[in-house]
């Protein structure tokens, strides 16, 4: 595993043993205060219980005090002390003013305020934490009636109830030992999961930085790290195929490239060394010449605009455009070609009920004089190839139908991406550059509009641009 690899692994378990850490710290903060007062509250109820119940035994049995004489008075006292060690307290009996009477320890004060107990109960019996001699203690007092009079005192200093919580923090301990161990084992079980997955995504990107388009990492799950995998899978191959198209589109330019130059060599070397004499094959050559020099002039401005679009330099006009002047633009440029191919070419009235396209009207001929001359490529002969117009709210929209094969559903999106074209052949009738479908696409999107192709009436294609109109 790389050093990045061993690097996050780390991180993340150092991440999940901090977390970890700190939740047992709290949870322990939590737990240990409040069984510290569940503690106490308990352990004061159960004086309080037992308190009372020997107060009841002392108000039966008579006077009880440091006065008492004789056997029987020993016996009592030695019975005093034994109850207090049963039950675990200091046991004290007090007049009604708390001066002590008896205690079951030598040590004990001479009196007690009993008036920092709390109220009394439904038995009588008064509670309260205070802090007596060398700490806090729980002090319990429980009246002893009849004779006797006064109170019973049952005092038990805090520390020795915290003192039995000891199994308790050894087991809190214990728990949170356990606890940062299995954090520390999964935190290195999840980051060894997690990196593996984010090291392929790491070689699969410098694979891609080789030159190794369209390579594919696997994806695991459904998590962000398999929607970053499929993210990149779709990246990679999306820069697959734009490699791949480019290569083809320098291939395409090349050749058209190529051929036109090769003949406007061949001709002006024929004309120059003296091999075209006759004056109809000069005329011959000089058309040639000035044919092909049209061809790489065409393909020049294609390659200007595409430029001028990726720059952000091309600016376009909002105006009304003058739909009669479109119409007759679009006869006069492809009539004859659609002719030549016996295609029947109609162009109707672009006007949709008074409402007109606003837009550049310039780049809007160059749009659908691109998409007329697509449909006729690809239409055969003795097909219909037909431009119109609709309109739908505040929306004109140009209609070019044709009766040629037709684009495929799934291949309707990738038609006006850049190098993408359904004929790889490099005929110049129709396999073009790619770019043609891709710059309409840009240039209806600058006029705040929309491009798409559905199916024709007629059989095959129809593209519609929709674009903002003018009534």
């Amino acid at each position: 595993m790389s050093t990045r690899s061993s690097s996050l692994v780390t991180r993340t378990r150092l991440s999940m043993l901090a977390v970890a850490g700190i939740s047992v710290a709290v949870v322990f903060v939590v737990f240990y205060a409040a069984w510290l007062r569940y503690t106490v509250d308990y352990r004061t109820t159960e004086l309080g219980r037992q308190v009372s119940a020997l107060a009841t035994g002392l108000s039966a049995g008579g006077q009880l005090g440091s006065g008492d004489s004789g056997a029987t008075g020993e016996l009592r006292v030695r019975l005093f002390r034994v109850q207090a060690g049963l039950i675990g307290a200091r046991l004290v009996v007090t007049d009604d003013e708390g001066v002590v009477l008896l205690s079951s320890e030598k040590d004990t004060a001479k009196s007690y305020d009993l008036g920092v107990l709390g109220e009394a109960d439904e038995r009588g019996v008064r509670t309260a934490v205070a802090a007596l001699g060398g700490g806090r203690a729980v002090v319990v007092a429980a009246p002893v009636e009849g004779e006797q009079g006064g109170y019973l005192l049952a005092l038990q200093p805090v520390r020795e109830i915290n003192g039995a919580q000891a199994g308790v923090l050894v087991l809190l301990g214990i728990s949170a030992l356990i606890a940062t161990v299995v954090a520390w084992l999964t935190g290195g079980l999840v980051a060894r999961r997690l990196s593996g997955r984010v090291l392929r995504l790491e070689q699969g990107a410098e694979a891609v930085a080789r030159g190794e388009w369209g390579r594919q990492v696997d994806v695991e799950g459904e998590d962000e790290v398999a929607s970053l995998a499929r993210s990149f899978n779709r990246m990679s191959t999306r820069v697959s195929d734009v490699y791949r198209a480019q290569k083809e589109f320098v291939g395409n330019v090349s050749h058209e490239l190529r051929t036109p130059i090769t003949t406007i060599s061949g001709f002006a070397g024929a004309m120059l060394d003296g091999t075209a004499t006759e004056p109809d094959v000069r005329h011959r050559f000089l058309t040639g010449i000035r044919d092909e020099a049209g061809r790489l002039a065409e393909l020049t401005q294609t390659l200007l605009v595409l430029a001028d679009i990726d720059s952000g330099r091309l600016e376009l006009d909002e105006v009304v455009v003058d739909t009669g002047a479109l119409a007759e633009a679009l006869r006069s440029r492809h009539e004859a070609v659609a002719g030549c191919r016996d295609i029947e070419f109609l162009v109707d009235d672009l006007s949709c009920d008074g409402q007109v396209p606003l837009g550049d009207e310039s780049r809007l001929l160059q749009i659908a004089s691109a998409l007329t001359a697509n449909a006729i490529a690809y239409t055969p002969e003795g097909g219909q190839v037909r431009i119109s117009s609709s309109c739908e709210d505040d929306r004109w929209s140009l209609l070019v139908d044709d009766s040629g094969s037709g684009v495929p559903v799934e291949q309707r999106e990738r038609i006006f991406e850049r190098f993408v074209r359904l004929d790889p052949s490099r005929c110049a009738e129709t396999g073009g550059s790619g770019l043609g479908l891709s710059i309409c696409a840009r240039l209806v999107e600058l006029m705040d509009g929309t491009i798409r192709v559905d199916d024709s009436p007629f059989g095959g294609s129809r593209f519609v641009v929709s674009l903002p109109a003018y009534h």
